[in-house]
This record gives C-alpha cells, sequence and structure tokens, in this order.
C-alpha cells in the first residue's frame, strides 16, 4: 500500500512553522507531519470491513490545512482526544476489491464513495447510537474522539485503503468518476443550505467562491427556486462563474462590500469614525471562507433577525464584533459535513441527494475539476490547489487508477 497521511506531533507542528516562514519547502521536509510511504496491505481487521482501490481523490480545503499545518493550537476540537495518525483524502472514489464476510452490501467490483472517517457510532458497530447518528448526523458523532477497537489504515490519498463497510455508499453508473469525486462536497452544501433554507423572494448572500461555494449556490437554488442569490468572489473569472452556476448578482473581494449590500438589499449604511454598520441587509448570508473579517462582515451586512450560516472551516480563534447577534437578533447558524434531510417526501443522506440532484441535472459540476495530478507529484498537487490566483483552480484531483 502506498499511502499519504499525517503524524501530528506538537514539536513537528512548531518546528515546520519555524521553517516554512523562510521556504515553503519545509511543509514537505522530513522533519515536517506529512509523509507518503510504502507499507503492507494490512488485513481486514473484522468481518464487516471492506477493502477499496482508489481511482481518484479530490484535495479537500481541510486537506490543505492540516498539510500547511494552519491551526491554533489553542481553539476548542485540539482540547479533544484525537488520533496521531490522520490518513489524508476523503473526497475519493474506488473499487471494491476485498469483502468481509459480514458486509453484504457490498461485492467486488462494485464502485463506491466514503462519507466518514470510521469515527461514528455504525461505523464501530455501536447496538445504541448517540443522538447525532440517531438522526442521520454522523459527523457529530458523541463517540467520535474515543479509542477504537480497529482503525482504517490509508485514505483518498492512497492506492488502497480499508474501512467499515457502514462508511461506504455506492455510485450510480452514470456518474463519472470525476463527479464521484464531488459527492462529498456536494453533500457539505446541500447540508449547509438546509441549516437555514432561503424562503420565496429572500435575498441570499454566498460569500466566497471557490467549488463548496459554487455547488452552495446551486444547492439553495434547487431548495428554493424563487429566491435571490448574490456570491462574493475574490477574483473576477470566479465571479463569472458563480453567475454560470446560478447567481443572479456577485461583488468582488475588492468592491465595498457595505456600498454593494446597500445597492442590492436597500439596506442603509451608517459610520462614525471609520466603524460601519447597516440598517437592513441580506436575508441569509453563507459564509465559505469563515475567516475574521468575513464572518465578521457577515454579521453585519445581514438583516435584523436575519441568518448566518457559518460553512469555512478556519481552525483559528478570532476576534469578532457579535453585537448583531444580540442588537439585530441575526442567528448564528454553524454547519459541518453532511447528514439525512427530508426532499420530496423521502428522508435521505445529503450524499444520496448529492447524486441524484447530479443525474438530474440540479448539480452542474461541469468545470469544477480543473487539475489532475498523479500521487507522487503531491507537492506540486498542493501548491496549485493553494494559489488559486495563479493557477485559477477550483477542485484538483489525483489521479490514482
Amino acid at each position: 500500500m502506498k499511502t499519504m497521511y499525517l503524524d501530528l506531533s506538537i514539536p513537528r507542528i512548531i518546528l515546520t512553522r519555524a521553517l516554512a516562514r523562510f521556504s515553503r519547502a519545509a511543509y514537505f521536509a522530513p522533519t515536517s507531519c506529512l509523509h507518503l510511504a510504502q507499507m503492507p496491505d494490512p488485513p481486514l481487521p473484522a468481518r464487516d470491513w471492506v477493502r477499496v482501490r482508489n481511482r481518484m481523490c479530490g484535495i479537500c480545503g481541510s486537506d490543505l490545512h492540516q498539510i500547511f499545518v494552519d491551526a491554533g493550537l489553542d481553539v476548542a476540537p485540539v482540547a479533544l482526544p484525537s488520533h496521531q495518525r490522520i490518513y489524508l483524502g476523503h473526497e475519493m472514489v474506488g473499487d471494491v476489491i476485498e469483502v468481509g464476510a459480514a458486509a453484504r452490501d457490498f461485492k467486488i467490483g462494485d464502485r463506491v464513495v466514503r462519507w466518514g472517517r470510521a469515527d461514528d457510532c455504525r461505523a464501530r458497530g455501536r447496538a445504541e447510537l448517540c443522538p447525532a447518528c440517531a438522526r442521520g448526523h454522523r459527523v457529530l458523532c458523541e463517540y467520535a474522539s474515543e479509542p477504537r477497537e480497529h482503525h482504517p489504515i490509508g485514505g483518498g490519498f492512497s492506492d488502497t485503503f480499508i474501512t467499515p463497510a457502514s462508511t461506504l455508499l455506492h455510485v450510480p453508473a452514470d456518474l463519472s468518476d470525476e463527479h464521484a469525486t464531488l459527492i462529498e462536497p456536494a453533500a457539505v452544501a446541500i447540508h449547509a443550505a438546509s441549516r437555514r433554507p432561503a424562503h420565496p423572494g429572500e435575498r441570499v448572500l454566498v460569500l466566497g467562491c471557490g467549488v463548496i461555494g459554487f455547488l452552495l449556490i446551486q444547492a439553495i437554488r434547487a431548495l428554493q427556486p424563487a429566491c435571490e442569490i448574490t456570491a462574493l468572489a475574490q477574483f473576477e473569472w470566479q465571479a463569472e462563474l458563480a453567475k454560470k452556476y446560478g447567481a443572479q448578482y456577485t461583488i468582488l473581494a475588492r468592491d465595498d462590500g457595505y456600498a454593494e449590500t446597500a445597492r442590492l438589499t436597500g439596506a442603509r449604511v451608517y459610520e462614525k469614525r471609520g466603524n460601519r454598520m447597516l440598517l437592513g441587509g441580506f436575508d441569509v448570508v453563507f459564509d465559505v471562507v469563515g475567516i475574521e473579517s468575513t464572518l465578521n462582515n457577515a454579521l453585519r451586512w445581514t438583516r435584523a433577525g436575519g441568518a448566518v450560516v457559518l460553512v469555512g472551516v478556519n481552525l483559528h480563534r478570532m476576534k469578532l464584533d457579535v453585537t448583531p447577534v444580540w442588537y439585530q437578533e441575526v442567528n448564528l447558524i454553524g454547519a459541518v459535513g453532511h447528514d439525512v434531510v427530508t426532499w420530496e417526501g423521502e428522508s435521505l443522506s445529503t450524499f444520496e441527494l448529492a447524486m441524484r440532484w447530479m443525474q438530474a441535472g440540479k448539480l452542474n459540476c461541469a468545470g469544477l475539476v480543473t487539475h489532475h495530478f498523479a500521487l507522487d507529484d503531491y507537492r506540486r498537487a498542493f501548491e496549485v490547489a493553494a494559489d488559486k490566483r495563479a493557477h485559477r483552480s477550483i477542485k484538483v484531483v489525483f489521479d490514482l487508477a
């Protein structure tokens, strides 16, 4: 098995950060947490496990945060017990090549995607599910940080991996491998859009135009065709694509966001000694970036009684002005991962709904996968994925078949 993983330790993290001030090569040096290694194929540890040979895997923003050690050591998740070794890559598609005797839902040759890292109750084989797993939001499992009897080995940035069968879903034959790598981010987008669905006639702002932003625009539109969507993009080419994927209006990061919000929503801008505030604004803002500046702006660009849905991952403490939460009763809502939703009277995982919407044309994935790399060329792949200005990258994938 050739596999990429992180061996996490505080000394390695601190040393990598210090060396990276002088050269980005530090992120890939022997002293870093990142490794690409050849190891013996592990046996299936239980009867309900399977082995998958990867075909393709996308590089997620959360992968880049980990590779470039972009996280504070004082944020809440760091206080939880964690796994010292993390196998990278979760936006994968592959073929089942070995099946445990109790994994009856799969057979050799099935093409699958993985929707979890085997941390939840179902993957652990718990008879009694925690409340999050019982309602289908397995990413929020209350036992996710507890010790496991068996550990998955390998991930999407591997030629093969082993996992409990309960973490896998079948991929329809009419979806390409490229489409399959987008199922997980599409499921994330659908979950985010469902956290505060837009109502008819509402004005919605999607703040951030990466792959999640483009899929989120489409998910919002699928759930509520009669809303008005504005997208805020960093680059002009992203703004053009946002309109292609369903936004009516766009704002560029270099624009005056307060003035543009007032123009698009009829809000009034007030300013005193450089401090600015709106009365009025967007009904819902989805912050797909999630950094200090975007979240502060989102809270001030939302009308009284509106909502901000925080989608973007930022593993650092932030200085926030949360007065709009009480002064304007702006609802701040978190969104992470994927869950189970009701669509047309049927209860579905957002993975399953993403696949259906792709098949039905509700999610247009054309053009979202922009770059392909071999796994051995991982340094170049990560740099291209991180530098959207230079490469116009949206989704970068590894070809593994």
